[in-house]
C-alpha cells in the first residue's frame, strides 16, 4: 500500500525536482513516466511534467526511461526475425517530402526488413502515416505486422495503434503546442525488437542525448544522424554527423556525401506538400523517374538502412544495391503489393460483415430455420 502511494505521487514530486534542478534518479524518472501514461493522471499533471522537462531539457536517462515505461505498456509485436527502423525526431523546419519513409520502403525492396514506425503530421504538412495512407498503405495492420514483415519486409507501425497510452496524452500535448519527452522517445521506442536503427535528429543536443539514451538502453547497430543544414536525415548536400551506438560504446563518424557518386539537393528541390504532392514524388521516387538530387537523397539514405540492416558490407556497396532496385522497379513493385494487400483485407472485412449482417437477419425473420443445418432445411436429413 505504502509502495503504490509513492508510486502516485512520483509525478508531481518529479515535476518539482526536474523544476528545482535536482537529479532525477532513472528510477525516479520511470515511475514518473509510467504514472503520467495511466488513464488516472490528471490533464494538469501531464501537462505541468512534460512542461518542466522541455524547459530545463531532457536528459539520456530520463529519455531512456521514458521509453522503458512507454514499451512496458505498448502492443507487443510478435516478430523474432531482423528488422531494421528508419525514423526521425521531426522538427527540422525543412519542409521536405518524407525521406526517411521512402528510404524505408527502396531499403525494403533491396533486401532489408523494415519495421517503419510513423504518425501522421505534427510539425509538417505530411507525416508518414499521413503519406503511406496517400500510397493505399494499410496504416493500422495490428496483430498481421508479423506477417506484412515476412512476406513483403516491410510494414508500418502506426504510433497511435500501437501505443494508446500515448495515444491518451495526444490532446494535452496538442495543447501546449511545443515539441515534448515523447518527441525524444518515440524514435527509440519501436515495440519490435529491433536489430538496427537509423535515427535523424534535428540539433546536435538532441543527436547526442538520444545516441546515449539508446545506449543506456543497449541498443546495437544504431546510427543517430544529424544532418548538414540542421536536417534530420543524411543529406547529400553536405556532411553530416554520425553517433554510431553499439551497446555502450559510442563513435562519432562522418558521412560526406562528396565521397559518394551523388548529385546534392538543395531545400528546393527536397520540397513537398500535402499528402497528394508527397504521394505523387514518392512514385516519382519509386519508379526512379524523380529528379535526381530527390532521388539521391532518398537513396543514401536507403543505403544507411542496408548496411545497418547487413545486406551491404559498407555504405557505396548499399548505395549500389538501392540504386539497382530502383533501377529494376522494385520499390515500385513492393508499394504496389502493399497497397493491393490492404485492399484485400478490406475485401475480406466487408464479406465478413455482410456474411454476419445475413445471419443476424435470417435469425431475426426465423430464429429456429437459421439455426437448422442447411441439409436439413429440405426434408433431409442432416449427415
Amino acid at each position: 500500500m505504502a509502495a503504490a502511494l509513492l508510486a502516485d505521487r512520483a509525478l508531481p514530486a518529479v515535476t518539482r525536482d526536474v523544476v528545482a534542478g535536482r537529479t532525477v534518479t532513472p528510477e525516479a524518472a520511470g515511475d514518473a513516466v509510467a504514472e503520467l501514461l495511466r488513464e488516472t493522471t490528471e490533464a494538469v499533471d501531464a501537462a505541468a511534467f512534460l512542461t518542466a522537462v522541455a524547459v530545463t531539457g531532457a536528459g539520456p536517462e530520463l529519455v531512456a526511461a521514458a521509453v522503458r515505461a512507454v514499451l512496458a505498456v505498448a502492443r507487443p509485436v510478435a516478430w523474432a526475425g531482423p528488422a531494421v527502423d528508419v525514423v526521425g525526431t521531426g522538427g527540422d523546419g525543412s519542409g521536405s517530402v518524407n525521406i526517411s519513409t521512402l528510404a524505408g520502403l527502396v531499403a525494403a525492396a533491396a533486401g532489408a526488413t523494415v519495421a517503419k514506425a510513423g504518425n501522421r503530421a505534427a510539425t509538417s504538412r505530411c507525416g508518414s502515416a499521413d503519406l503511406l495512407e496517400a500510397l493505399g498503405v494499410e496504416l493500422d495492420a495490428g496483430e498481421r505486422i508479423p506477417a506484412l514483415l515476412a512476406e513483403h519486409r516491410f510494414a508500418f507501425l502506426f504510433t497511435p495503434a500501437l501505443h494508446p497510452a500515448l495515444r491518451r496524452l495526444a490532446p494535452v500535448r496538442r495543447r501546449l503546442g511545443f515539441r515534448s519527452l515523447f518527441n525524444l522517445s518515440g524514435p527509440l521506442a519501436n515495440p519490435v525488437p529491433l536489430t538496427g536503427r537509423l535515427i535523424g535528429t534535428a540539433t546536435r543536443r538532441d543527436q547526442e542525448v538520444l545516441a546515449e539514451a539508446a545506449g543506456l538502453l543497449g541498443h546495437r547497430r544504431t546510427w543517430v544522424v544529424h544532418g548538414f543544414g540542421g536536417m534530420d536525415e543524411l543529406t547529400t548536400a553536405g556532411p553530416a554527423r554520425v553517433l554510431q551506438v553499439d551497446g555502450r560504446n559510442l563513435t562519432e563518424s562522418v558521412v560526406d556525401p562528396a565521397q559518394l557518386p551523388l548529385r546534392p539537393a538543395g531545400p528546393a528541390e527536397l520540397a513537398g506538400g500535402g499528402p497528394e504532392r508527397n504521394a505523387v514524388l514518392a512514385r516519382e521516387v519509386l519508379a526512379g523517374t524523380a529528379a535526381a538530387p530527390l532521388l539521391d537523397m532518398v537513396l543514401l539514405n536507403a543505403a544507411a538502412v542496408l548496411s545497418l540492416a547487413g545486406a551491404a558490407p559498407d555504405l557505396p556497396a548499399a548505395l549500389a544495391l538501392a540504386r539497382q532496385a530502383v533501377r529494376e522497379g522494385a520499390p515500385a513493385e513492393l508499394a504496389d503489393r502493399l497497397a493491393r494487400d490492404r485492399e484485400d483485407q478490406v475485401r475480406d472485412r466487408v464479406r465478413v460483415r455482410d456474411r454476419d449482417r445475413d445471419r443476424f437477419r435470417d435469425l431475426v425473420r426465423d430464429p429456429v430455420r437459421a439455426h437448422t443445418p442447411k441439409e436439413g432445411r429440405h426434408g433431409h436429413a442432416p449427415r
